[in-house]
Protein backbone atom coordinates (compact mmCIF):
# COMPACT_ATOMS: atom_id res chain seq x y z
CA UNK A 1 0.00 0.00 0.00
CA UNK A 2 1.35 3.56 -1.09
CA UNK A 3 1.60 6.16 1.80
CA UNK A 4 1.29 9.66 1.12
CA UNK A 5 3.26 12.67 3.07
CA UNK A 6 1.32 15.21 4.43
CA UNK A 7 2.08 18.80 2.69
CA UNK A 8 3.70 20.70 5.10
CA UNK A 9 2.25 24.35 4.85
CA UNK A 10 5.32 25.85 3.38
CA UNK A 11 4.90 23.69 0.53
CA UNK A 12 1.76 24.68 0.35
CA UNK A 13 2.55 28.34 0.39
CA UNK A 14 5.22 27.91 -2.64
CA UNK A 15 2.81 25.86 -4.70
CA UNK A 16 0.57 29.05 -4.54
CA UNK A 17 3.06 31.42 -4.89
CA UNK A 18 3.83 29.87 -8.56
CA UNK A 19 0.35 29.87 -9.14
CA UNK A 20 -0.28 33.75 -8.77
CA UNK A 21 0.13 36.34 -11.28
CA UNK A 22 1.77 39.63 -11.06
CA UNK A 23 1.16 42.87 -12.37
CA UNK A 24 3.49 44.75 -14.23
CA UNK A 25 3.11 48.68 -14.32
CA UNK A 26 4.25 49.85 -17.80
CA UNK A 27 4.55 53.67 -19.13
CA UNK A 28 8.33 54.82 -18.07
CA UNK A 29 6.39 56.65 -14.73
CA UNK A 30 4.37 59.43 -14.11
CA UNK A 31 1.82 59.56 -16.65
CA UNK A 32 1.33 63.61 -17.71
CA UNK A 33 -0.81 63.49 -20.44
CA UNK A 34 -3.78 61.58 -22.42
CA UNK A 35 -4.27 60.41 -26.00
CA UNK A 36 -7.85 58.95 -27.48
CA UNK A 37 -5.54 56.32 -30.07
CA UNK A 38 -6.30 53.92 -31.04
CA UNK A 39 -10.10 53.95 -29.82
CA UNK A 40 -11.61 56.80 -31.29
CA UNK A 41 -14.69 55.95 -34.39
CA UNK A 42 -14.15 59.73 -36.00
CA UNK A 43 -11.61 58.07 -38.14
CA UNK A 44 -12.78 55.17 -40.67
CA UNK A 45 -10.62 53.00 -40.01
CA UNK A 46 -7.17 52.86 -37.82
CA UNK A 47 -4.01 50.71 -36.98
CA UNK A 48 -1.53 51.86 -34.26
CA UNK A 49 1.24 50.29 -32.83
CA UNK A 50 3.06 51.10 -29.73
CA UNK A 51 5.72 48.94 -27.43
CA UNK A 52 6.39 48.33 -24.01
CA UNK A 53 10.34 47.60 -22.97
CA UNK A 54 11.46 44.19 -21.49
CA UNK A 55 13.05 45.87 -18.76
CA UNK A 56 8.98 47.29 -17.67
CA UNK A 57 8.43 43.27 -17.17
CA UNK A 58 11.04 41.51 -16.38
CA UNK A 59 9.47 38.24 -16.40
CA UNK A 60 8.27 35.58 -18.73
CA UNK A 61 5.20 33.74 -18.73
CA UNK A 62 1.28 33.99 -20.42
CA UNK A 63 0.13 37.62 -20.92
CA UNK A 64 -3.57 37.35 -19.47
CA UNK A 65 -4.58 40.97 -19.28
CA UNK A 66 -3.79 44.38 -20.72
CA UNK A 67 -5.14 47.42 -19.36
CA UNK A 68 -5.25 50.93 -19.71
CA UNK A 69 -6.17 53.69 -17.57
CA UNK A 70 -8.85 56.41 -18.13
CA UNK A 71 -6.98 60.36 -17.88
CA UNK A 72 -7.64 61.57 -14.09
CA UNK A 73 -8.45 64.91 -15.53
CA UNK A 74 -11.78 64.29 -17.50
CA UNK A 75 -15.56 62.69 -17.20
CA UNK A 76 -14.11 59.70 -18.29
CA UNK A 77 -14.41 58.02 -21.81
CA UNK A 78 -16.98 57.55 -24.33
CA UNK A 79 -16.85 53.89 -25.05
CA UNK A 80 -17.79 52.84 -28.70
CA UNK A 81 -17.89 49.47 -31.59
CA UNK A 82 -14.91 48.89 -33.46
CA UNK A 83 -15.98 46.29 -36.09
CA UNK A 84 -13.35 44.42 -38.01
CA UNK A 85 -10.86 44.85 -34.81
CA UNK A 86 -8.06 43.11 -34.13
CA UNK A 87 -5.66 42.73 -31.88
CA UNK A 88 -2.30 41.37 -32.26
CA UNK A 89 1.18 40.88 -29.47
CA UNK A 90 4.64 40.26 -31.29
CA UNK A 91 8.32 40.23 -29.38
CA UNK A 92 10.28 42.63 -31.42
CA UNK A 93 13.90 43.65 -30.95
CA UNK A 94 13.55 47.26 -32.26
CA UNK A 95 14.86 50.30 -29.50
CA UNK A 96 11.80 52.56 -30.62
CA UNK A 97 8.57 52.24 -33.17
CA UNK A 98 9.48 53.67 -36.91
CA UNK A 99 6.83 54.38 -39.33
CA UNK A 100 6.81 50.62 -41.32
CA UNK A 101 4.01 48.54 -39.31
CA UNK A 102 5.96 45.47 -40.20
CA UNK A 103 9.50 46.62 -39.75
CA UNK A 104 8.18 46.87 -36.22
CA UNK A 105 7.65 43.34 -35.89
CA UNK A 106 11.77 42.65 -35.52
CA UNK A 107 11.47 39.89 -37.84
CA UNK A 108 8.80 38.03 -35.84
CA UNK A 109 5.32 36.77 -36.28
CA UNK A 110 2.30 38.75 -34.43
CA UNK A 111 -0.14 36.72 -32.51
CA UNK A 112 -3.27 37.81 -32.96
CA UNK A 113 -5.27 37.68 -29.65
CA UNK A 114 -8.85 39.27 -29.95
CA UNK A 115 -10.47 39.09 -33.61
CA UNK A 116 -13.75 40.36 -33.92
CA UNK A 117 -16.09 43.43 -33.41
CA UNK A 118 -14.67 44.97 -30.07
CA UNK A 119 -16.66 46.78 -27.49
CA UNK A 120 -15.75 49.96 -25.69
CA UNK A 121 -17.63 50.18 -22.48
CA UNK A 122 -17.60 54.06 -21.35
CA UNK A 123 -15.88 54.73 -18.60
CA UNK A 124 -15.14 56.91 -15.94
CA UNK A 125 -11.73 58.98 -14.82
CA UNK A 126 -8.79 57.28 -13.09
CA UNK A 127 -11.01 53.37 -14.02
CA UNK A 128 -8.87 50.45 -15.25
CA UNK A 129 -10.37 49.28 -18.88
CA UNK A 130 -8.66 46.12 -20.02
CA UNK A 131 -8.02 46.38 -23.17
CA UNK A 132 -7.37 42.64 -24.14
CA UNK A 133 -6.82 39.54 -22.04
CA UNK A 134 -5.35 36.80 -24.26
CA UNK A 135 -5.27 33.34 -23.79
CA UNK A 136 -2.51 32.65 -26.37
CA UNK A 137 0.88 34.68 -26.12
CA UNK A 138 3.44 34.25 -24.03
CA UNK A 139 6.19 36.66 -23.27
CA UNK A 140 9.77 35.69 -23.35
CA UNK A 141 11.55 38.06 -21.29
CA UNK A 142 13.88 38.68 -23.83
CA UNK A 143 12.08 41.07 -26.33
CA UNK A 144 10.30 43.80 -26.06
CA UNK A 145 6.63 43.70 -25.79
CA UNK A 146 4.62 45.17 -28.95
CA UNK A 147 0.55 45.80 -29.33
CA UNK A 148 -1.14 46.62 -32.64
CA UNK A 149 -4.93 47.32 -32.74
CA UNK A 150 -6.70 47.79 -35.80
CA UNK A 151 -10.13 48.39 -37.19
CA UNK A 152 -13.33 49.48 -39.86
CA UNK A 153 -16.11 51.31 -39.76
CA UNK A 154 -15.34 52.44 -35.54
CA UNK A 155 -18.26 54.45 -33.63
CA UNK A 156 -17.45 56.12 -30.74
CA UNK A 157 -16.35 59.09 -29.28
CA UNK A 158 -13.46 60.51 -26.98
CA UNK A 159 -11.72 57.43 -24.73
CA UNK A 160 -8.57 60.14 -23.22
CA UNK A 161 -6.07 57.28 -22.13
CA UNK A 162 -3.04 57.87 -19.65
CA UNK A 163 0.51 58.18 -21.34
CA UNK A 164 3.79 60.29 -20.42
CA UNK A 165 5.19 62.71 -23.80
CA UNK A 166 7.51 64.16 -21.64
CA UNK A 167 10.22 63.18 -18.98
CA UNK A 168 13.25 61.25 -18.49
CA UNK A 169 14.23 59.03 -22.10
CA UNK A 170 13.43 55.88 -23.20
CA UNK A 171 10.31 56.47 -25.09
CA UNK A 172 8.78 53.19 -27.30
CA UNK A 173 7.10 55.97 -29.43
CA UNK A 174 3.75 55.03 -31.48
CA UNK A 175 2.99 55.11 -34.87
CA UNK A 176 -0.59 55.49 -36.51
CA UNK A 177 -2.33 55.55 -39.36
CA UNK A 178 -6.28 57.21 -39.19
CA UNK A 179 -7.92 55.89 -43.19
CA UNK A 180 -6.50 52.41 -43.40
CA UNK A 181 -6.23 49.63 -40.88
CA UNK A 182 -3.92 47.20 -43.23
CA UNK A 183 -1.60 50.43 -43.95
CA UNK A 184 1.83 49.56 -44.45
CA UNK A 185 3.04 53.01 -42.93
CA UNK A 186 2.08 55.78 -40.51
CA UNK A 187 2.93 58.76 -38.42
CA UNK A 188 5.13 58.27 -35.91
CA UNK A 189 5.02 59.66 -32.74
CA UNK A 190 8.65 59.54 -31.12
CA UNK A 191 8.01 60.72 -27.54
CA UNK A 192 5.19 58.75 -26.40
CA UNK A 193 4.78 56.14 -23.43
CA UNK A 194 1.09 54.56 -23.01
CA UNK A 195 1.02 53.97 -19.18
CA UNK A 196 -1.41 50.71 -18.34
CA UNK A 197 -1.10 47.35 -16.70
CA UNK A 198 0.40 43.95 -17.83
CA UNK A 199 -0.67 40.82 -16.22
CA UNK A 200 1.39 38.11 -16.81
CA UNK A 201 0.88 34.42 -15.09
CA UNK A 202 -0.40 32.51 -13.51
CA UNK A 203 2.06 30.11 -15.10
CA UNK A 204 0.99 27.16 -13.21
CA UNK A 205 3.24 24.80 -11.73
CA UNK A 206 6.76 24.40 -12.98
CA UNK A 207 8.18 20.62 -14.03
CA UNK A 208 10.99 21.20 -10.99
CA UNK A 209 8.15 21.60 -8.70
CA UNK A 210 5.68 18.77 -9.81
CA UNK A 211 8.95 16.93 -9.00
CA UNK A 212 9.11 17.83 -5.77
CA UNK A 213 5.66 16.92 -5.02
CA UNK A 214 6.04 13.59 -6.96
CA UNK A 215 8.89 12.89 -3.96
CA UNK A 216 6.62 13.30 -1.40
CA UNK A 217 4.79 9.85 -2.31
CA UNK A 218 6.26 6.53 -1.47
Amino acid sequence: MKKFALLTPALVLAAAAAATAAVHIVGGGTPNSNNTYPFWGNYPAFRWQTMWFQSELGEAGPVTKVEWQIWSNSAGGLGGTFPNCKVLLCHTGIKAITANFKNNYGGNTPVTVFSGTYVLPPSSANQWMTVVAPTNFTFNNRDNLLIEVSWTGGSGGINPFKCRNSGPPPFPGRVYNSSSATAETGNVSANMHRYGRITIGPSGVAPTSLGRVKALYK
